[in-house]
């Protein structure tokens, strides 16, 4: 009985790790599809990189525009989390450096 309910624990963690792999991979590439949008959106001045990782929209922009932000910023908030996880750091330390990786970006420095 013991030895069941360890093969069916690292099966639940096979299944866990297999869904979370998949849910980054899927974020990844919507977020790639998605990428050329953002940056229009960020060179008009309708959102802003906050300093916590996530875009920040302009009050009052479009609501196509304000929901690809919004799409945006959960897809960010899978990749810090797998990034948070397998680092042993916060979600809230990895979007702070990912706000500092895009601001350099931004500016031209990485």
């Amino acid at each position: 009985m013991k030895r069941m309910m360890t093969w069916m624990m690292m099966a639940c963690v096979v299944i866990a790790t297999t869904v979370s792999a998949d849910a980054l991979s899927d974020a990844k590439e919507r977020r790639k599809a998605r990428q050329e949008a953002i940056h229009q959106i960020v060179k008009a001045g309708d959102a802003k990189e906050g300093d916590q990782g996530y875009l920040e929209p302009k009050a009052g922009i479009a609501s196509d525009k304000e929901a690809l932000i919004k799409d945006e910023n959960a897809d960010r908030k899978v990749g810090y989390e797998a990034i948070a996880k397998a680092n042993g750091k916060t979600v809230e330390a990895i979007g702070k450096k990912a706000a500092e990786i895009n601001r350099k970006r931004a500016a031209g420095e990485g």
